[in-house]
């Protein structure tokens, strides 16, 4: 990956030699935390492009890929499931149905009203895009011991807590 940030101990330099207060007062570990998120992001939309998806997309169909078969729920549940407007919402659903990731059956309930239904080819694209991320996320944590694996992800619940 071409990276032309400058490093966090180089930052952290910079700012004991510039900046002494967001020196003492700025958590390095935050810093690192951006960093490591902002490069995963990077990396995983670079593998979602691989499968012709872009992260909203891709989030669109991992929100209809966990709901139990049919994989169909209603606009609203997905834009709660998102927490996206319903007018992004929209511009997105009309991209994979035109791509043939979903489909938009009548809402049986309600006549005024479509569904977003994942179609066969959304949840081959899903399951793909998904194993992919899967092997992104092994590789991400490779260095890391099993142990270590654990207590980040435990040292992480606890920040998601607060």
């Amino acid at each position: 990956m071409d990276d032309r940030r400058i490093g966090i101990a180089e930052l952290r330099e910079q700012q004991r030699e510039n900046w002494p207060q967001a020196y003492r007062d700025c958590q390095p570990s935050i810093l690192r935390l951006l960093r490591s998120a902002d490069d995963y992001l990077r990396a995983g939309s670079e593998q979602l492009a691989s499968h012709g998806l872009l992260p909203a997309e891709f989030d669109v169909l991992a929100a209809l890929r966990r709901q139990s078969p049919p994989h169909c729920v209603s606009p609203t549940a997905l834009c709660k499931a998102l927490l996206m407007s319903s007018g992004g919402l929209t511009k997105l659903l009309k991209r994979l149905e035109t791509a043939g990731l979903i489909e938009r059956p009548a809402n049986p309930d309600d006549g005024r009203s479509q569904l977003v239904k994942l179609s066969p080819s959304g949840i081959h694209r899903a399951e793909q895009a998904m194993t992919t991320l899967c092997e992104l996320q092994k590789q991400w944590l490779a260095p890391l011991a099993d142990d270590q694996r654990q207590q980040l992800s435990q040292l992480l619940d606890q920040l998601l807590a607060r």
